[in-house]
């Protein structure tokens, strides 16, 4: 799973986990979310690689097959995109999530791009990497055949603080050439001997090698749905790992194989009260600034 960026599980239309090459759930989910501006088609450098053929065609909703997770671009390789059959709404929110390389809620969308399902089949001059066409190649690609509008604004809404707990952090310290950390922005590969950021769907967790609380706040954000700011006022990097229960996450929205299971009560806690027990931190609600994208424009194309 190679994103460079935000990797997402498909959670229903709004929690679209932004990633490349999605595993099935049985696996874990993983996910770098860094600081990023998103990177405006319109705006791309004359140098961005161009699709020299594209076809979109729309297409018919395939059957959800439990414990499978279809995010665009999966099955792509480099000078080839191929989106398989996905809502339009996904496609837009991967794109500019992928050029981000983060999480961005999205506003302002019409309804019937939920339920338009597409596919784009596309090839590209040269062989530009997948992440460059799942994302400003893919945003001029929909820019130009949608007619999309779209620009990204700052609005007051909720989010969580992360702050001390009482008794103080219990935190573990990052050993020094142990894995290496995530540059910012990351390449467009990871290999192995980065440092692990992951978040595990079917027996919930956060883990994250090397970082610190700031990015570890963005891998939260993708799970309380909700961004996290980091008010710790803690510097240095650290190995954290946190495990919690799914049900009231955007997590619980997960397909797996077999009925849901019963609840446990000698289970996992809470997300809020693992995070308190665990590290020694806390998640405060509140609000702040929470960067958007908001669709301006956008129009059905004709088939080719």
């Amino acid at each position: 799973m190679s994103f460079g960026g935000l990797r997402r599980e498909n959670m229903g239309s709004r929690l679209l986990l932004a990633a490349a090459g999605m595993l099935a759930v049985t696996g874990p989910l993983v996910i770098g979310v860094l600081n990023a501006t998103v990177l405006r088609a319109q705006n791309a450098p004359a140098t961005t690689p161009k699709f020299e053929v594209a076809s979109i065609k729309p297409c018919q909703e395939t059957p959800q097959q439990p414990g499978r997770v279809i995010i665009p671009g999966a099955n792509s390789s480099p000078g080839r995109l191929a989106t398989d059959c996905v809502p339009l709404l996904q496609l837009i929110h991967n794109t500019y999530e992928t050029a981000a390389d983060g999480f961005i809620p999205l506003t302002g969308e019409p309804s019937w791009t939920r339920s338009a399902f597409y596919e784009i089949n596309a090839t590209a001059e040269g062989n530009p990497t997948v992440k460059t066409m799942r994302g400003q190649m893919l945003q001029a690609l929909l820019e130009d055949r949608f007619r999309l509008k779209i620009h990204r604004e700052t609005r007051e809404g909720p989010v969580y603080f992360l702050t001390g707990a009482r008794g103080g952090p219990k935190l573990h310290s990052f050993t020094e050439g142990s894995c290496k950390p995530w540059p910012t922005p990351p390449p467009p590969q990871l290999t192995k001997e980065y440092c692990t950021r992951m978040i595990y769907g079917i027996k919930p967790a956060v883990e994250a090698q090397g970082a610190t609380l700031d990015e570890f706040s963005k891998l939260l954000h993708v799970v309380v749905d909700r961004p996290v700011i980091d008010n710790t006022g803690i510097a240095g990097r650290f190995d954290i790992r946190v495990e919690f229960a799914r049900e009231g996450t955007a997590l619980a929205g997960i397909r797996v194989n077999g009925p849901p299971a019963a609840s446990d009560p000698t289970g996992p806690p809470s997300i809020f009260i693992a995070i308190q027990g665990q590290l020694g931190l806390k998640l405060e609600s509140g609000r702040g600034p929470v960067d958007t994208l908001v669709i301006d424009h956008i129009d059905r194309p004709s088939e080719n």
